[in-house]
């Protein structure tokens, strides 16, 4: 899989930093082919992802050690098995460790079409937890706000809608928000939370700093938090937890609670269409279409 986190890596505005020259790519799964006589982890056949940032998924194959991959369920589509180990991740955690709201509850979000956004939409409404979702102002909005709404979102609101989503969360009050945008957009999440709630900064696509006015904060006791996946990984990379969130994003897959990030699927010879457009749309490189690209015969 190709996201936005693998451009802004080797932008060196994300702390991964691998020893070049390097491969490409974070996310990604892969068949294993192979196994050596000791490994007892995974076995031929198995699905698996990498257990940690920086992998490097821009291939066709490898030879690795077993503690670099994770063993996952196997019958996910290739693409939910490619983007499952950051934007489902992510959106999972976040509502499960911070301020979970009970069934019923609410929390708002910015930058609720990007990947994470979506899961969280999906995740929280099969939880029975609504949501307000709030997304940029520009072409298209309008279809965007259609097309959210139809994967379960409660509400869904232009930036530019501040009197109305503040209305409403007058009435529906949040205590959990969700912040990938960053900047100036990060007061409007404030000022629609309650009391003793939870704000969680997981992205800056604004690239403005954070701007957190102390009334809105101390007065009602907002609890500010951050959220790294890899960085959450690197700390619980397989163990139980890591093995009871995968088995759950699993069910929700199975069961189409939860389904992948639109995206557009290529063949590795296509590279500089796919990072041309990959701001626009999800971008996958497919092996086998790679392998079956008549260029590669070539």
């Amino acid at each position: 899989g190709r996201g936005t986190e693998a451009v802004v890596s080797t932008q060196s505005t994300v702390p991964i930093k691998p020893e070049l020259p390097a491969v490409a790519g974070n996310e990604g799964s892969a068949t294993v082919l192979e196994v050596g006589s000791n490994v007892k982890s995974v076995r031929s056949g198995d699905t698996v992802i990498p257990a940690y940032a920086g992998f490097g998924t821009w291939r066709s194959h490898c030879v690795t050690d077993e503690g670099s991959v994770k063993k996952i369920p196997d019958n996910l589509s290739v693409a939910s098995s490619a983007m499952l180990a950051v934007n489902p991740c992510t959106a999972y955690r976040m509502i499960e460790d911070f301020n979970k709201p009970a069934s019923g509850g609410w929390i708002i979000q910015n930058g609720a079409n990007s990947g994470v956004g979506r899961a969280v939409i999906q995740l929280s409404k099969a939880q029975g937890i609504r949501t307000v979702n709030i997304i940029r102002d520009r072409e298209g909005a309008e279809e965007m706000k259609i097309e959210l709404s139809s994967l379960g979102g409660d509400v869904v609101y232009t930036s530019s809608q501040r009197g109305e989503i503040e209305q409403f969360c007058k009435e529906n009050t949040p205590h959990l928000a969700l912040n990938m945008v960053g900047g100036r957009d990060t007061i409007q999440l404030l000022k629609c939370l309650g009391e003793n709630s939870s704000l969680v900064t997981y992205g800056a696509m604004s690239n403005s700093p954070m701007s957190v006015p102390f009334g809105l904060q101390v007065f009602k006791d907002i609890t500010l938090h951050s959220y790294w996946m890899t960085r959450w990984t690197k700390k619980y990379a397989r163990k139980d937890l890591e093995d009871e969130m995968f088995g759950k994003l699993a069910e929700y897959y199975q069961s189409g609670e939860l389904t992948p990030t639109p995206h557009s699927e290529n063949s590795f010879y296509d590279f500089s269409d796919a990072l041309d457009n990959a701001f626009k749309l999800k971008q996958l490189f497919v092996v086998d279409k790679t392998l079956g690209d008549s260029r590669h015969h070539d």
